[in-house]
């Protein structure tokens, strides 16, 4: 079953209004945090925790302010100071400083992009689950350097996948400790306007807002942000190498995976025959514009001294760009994985249509037994170079050999043994086990997000 309650973009989190909305949450759990630590009076807190809402400002008018400020957080304090009633006002902001509520701001919008991006990932799992359980008997062919290998099932080209998406979790979860952190230290980091009460304030915070805490509160430490978005950008990588082998696999020459689409999707403005990859295709896009964020996000990790403000709307933008992607291109996963239509009867003609030199291995092993791998492995390549040569069969051409007849009495024998359809290794067993590990890694992060939502 499914997460429920998730949208079908993030773009809404990383709107104008969500930010500024993120800096009024910054500024309730500071005045609340500072008035149960006897830092402010409470009644002062409660009036700002009451008016920290857009709903309570006049959000035009706060927006021209800040076009004729430059300075966004001001502005914001401005509206919400003149906002609460009597002395409330001139606690707000106390001790903090902008870049204070502008990262923390855009660490909770992240964080949420987050959560939302680990739902649509346990469905990604379980759709995986199932497509490794039913191809797990499908036979194809491998492919490596592009060229055909060794026989494998569909199923254990899905637990491929299956493993290096919860790989792509392992990462995205390891990050949160380093990403998801207050830094909020004043004006250069070192407490000056807190004093021994800035580290029990920004613990208290952290705890309310459920975030990590730096022990160090340096502005220019954004680091675990610059991780967080690499981290991303090896999920798309994931995401590109997945779809671009579907992509491969819908060309007519392959025919072995397609779309499920509605009808009335056109392929072609000028070829009424084609019926081209949409889902595939967008997935392709996507992946590659938010795999493209990683050098971009490096650049960010070089503020200067103890603030940089040039590299921290680099950083802020490209915040907003890779959480609302990143989400968007889970998105586009999953609906590709919904649509997919895999055709196990090509699959396995592709397989058979040359079969018998896919099981030079085999024949390789055996004969190996008796006069040696390296031997082997040359009395083999040299059949089927002679079989290319001549158009003669590989099972003909191979059992004019003495030493393979001494391991296969009849020809027949030695056809069949040069069947891939019973040479598929652990294909099966690998792909039931990375299914039922795909199966217990969706219900984790389900519990984990249903009891987050709840």
């Amino acid at each position: 079953m499914a997460c429920e309650k998730l949208p079908d973009s993030a773009d809404s989190l990383f709107s104008r209004d969500a930010t500024w909305q993120s800096w009024l949450e910054v500024e309730s759990a500071l005045a609340i945090t500072q008035a149960e630590l006897g830092m402010i009076p409470q009644q002062a807190a409660d009036e700002i925790s009451r008016c920290a809402t857009l709903e309570q400002l006049n959000v035009e008018a706060l927006a021209a302010d800040i076009e004729r400020t430059m300075s966004p957080v001001m502005s914001l304090v401005r509206a919400l100071s003149e906002r609460c009633h009597g002395d409330a006002g001139g606690y707000v902001h106390l001790g903090a400083t902008t870049q204070n509520i502008i990262l923390t701001g855009k660490v909770l919008q992240l964080q949420r992009a987050h959560h939302w991006l680990k739902g649509r990932l346990a469905n990604h799992l379980e759709l995986l689950a199932t497509l490794a359980e039913k191809g797990a008997d499908w036979p194809c062919v491998a492919r490596t350097n592009r060229r055909h290998a060794l026989p494998i099932t569909f199923g254990y080209k899905v637990a491929g996948w299956i493993e290096e998406l919860e790989r792509n979790l392992q990462r995205l979860e390891s990050a949160e400790a380093r990403a998801f952190v207050l830094t909020f230290g004043g004006a250069s980091g070192a407490m000056h306007s807190y004093g021994d009460q800035g580290q029990p304030l920004a613990h208290a915070m952290a705890d309310r807002l459920k975030l990590g805490v730096s022990q160090v509160h340096s502005r220019a430490a954004v680091d675990g942000l610059v991780e967080y978005v690499g981290v991303l950008a090896l999920f798309a990588a994931g995401c590109e190498r997945f779809g671009q082998e579907l992509y491969t696999l819908m060309a007519n020459e392959f025919d072995e995976i397609s779309e499920d689409q509605d009808e009335g999707v056109v392929g072609s403005s000028t070829m009424p025959h084609k019926f081209n990859p949409k889902y595939a295709v967008n997935l392709l896009a996507q992946a590659a514009e938010l795999r493209s964020l990683a050098a971009p996000a490096l650049e960010t990790a070089l503020p200067s001294h103890e603030g940089d403000a040039a590299c921290n709307f680099r950083l802020y933008k490209l915040l907003d760009k890779a959480g609302a992607l990143a989400y968007q291109l889970a998105v586009s996963q999953q609906t590709l994985l919904e649509r997919l239509v895999p055709n196990p009867t090509r699959m396995q003609e592709t397989l058979m249509a040359n079969a018998a030199p896919l099981m030079s291995e085999q024949v390789m092993l055996e004969l190996a037994k008796t006069v040696g791998r390296q031997h082997a492995h040359d009395l083999v390549h040299e059949a089927i170079t002679r079989s290319q040569d001549t158009g003669a069969s590989f099972a003909s051409t191979l059992f004019q050999n003495e030493t393979v007849r001494s391991h296969y009495a009849e020809l027949p024998i030695l056809e069949a043994a040069l069947n891939p359809l019973h040479y598929t290794g652990q294909s099966r067993q690998t792909a039931l086990k990375m299914a039922a590990s795909a199966r217990a890694s969706a219900k984790r992060l389900r519990s984990a997000f249903n009891e987050e939502t709840a």
